[in-house]
């Protein structure tokens, strides 16, 4: 006996699942920030460290100093100061050589 039944939209032509852009925000999110394997348990954490990692991914695409992926330009951020500074919108003081005067 099979036990595995399909849902019933999928066997009706024309029809489509709705939102497609909600279901690639939650690929995303799982497999680019681990979403599904966040155990934030106390509190409002869980929704607070979501809230978190939706900002950081728009903030991420909508960078185009560089055309690289997700996970490389989030690495990017984490070991440069420079690169964490541009995606946040702040200005990176130049350090002048002329300061010697």
């Amino acid at each position: 006996m099979n036990r595995e039944v399909h849902a019933p939209f999928c066997e009706r032509l024309g029809v489509r699942l709705p939102r497609p852009t909600r279901h690639r925000l939650h690929w995303c999110l799982d497999v680019q920030f681990g979403d599904d394997y966040a155990r934030g348990r106390i509190g409002h954490i869980a929704h607070n460290l979501a809230l978190v990692r939706h900002m950081v991914l728009n903030l991420i695409r909508l960078d185009k100093s560089i055309k690289t992926s997700i996970k490389t330009k989030r690495l990017l951020a984490a070991t440069s100061d420079e690169f964490r500074a541009a995606l946040l919108g702040f200005q990176v003081p130049e350090e002048d050589e002329d300061d010697d005067e």
